[in-house]
């Protein structure tokens, strides 16, 4: 019997870390870092606010802080709009978050037109 029970508590602690891993499409970021970020809480959200000549402007999703950086530590094809996660000095595209925010801004807009 209480080996059933520890069972389904692993079985539920899997799910649970399954569900919270950030699914970030580049590869320049490990596993590991990822995990080690999530920990100490070190994960920055920034979305792509305009892509000049050679700089970003980026836009801290929790602060607002505007920020330049180098377009060429952006990964490759990112554009106005994107959402970012920087862990570790680098920057990988949220596609997933991405796809959510492009919905709910078109649904807020599709709201006020209908």
């Amino acid at each position: 019997m209480e080996f059933n029970f520890l069972e389904r508590i692993q079985g539920m602690a899997k799910k649970t870390i399954e569900e919270n891993k950030i699914k970030l499409e580049n590869g320049n970021i490990s596993q590991e870092e990822i995990e080690l970020a999530q920990k100490l809480h070190a994960i920055e959200e920034f979305s792509i606010d305009r892509l000049e000549e050679e700089i970003a402007v980026l836009e801290n999703r929790k602060t607002g802080k505007i920020i330049e950086i180098e377009r060429n530590k952006l990964p490759e094809n990112s554009k106005e709009g994107d959402i970012l996660k920087k862990i570790n000095g680098k920057y990988s595209l949220d596609a997933e978050k991405t796809v959510e925010e492009s919905n709910r801004i078109r649904d807020k807009m599709n709201d006020l037109w209908n």
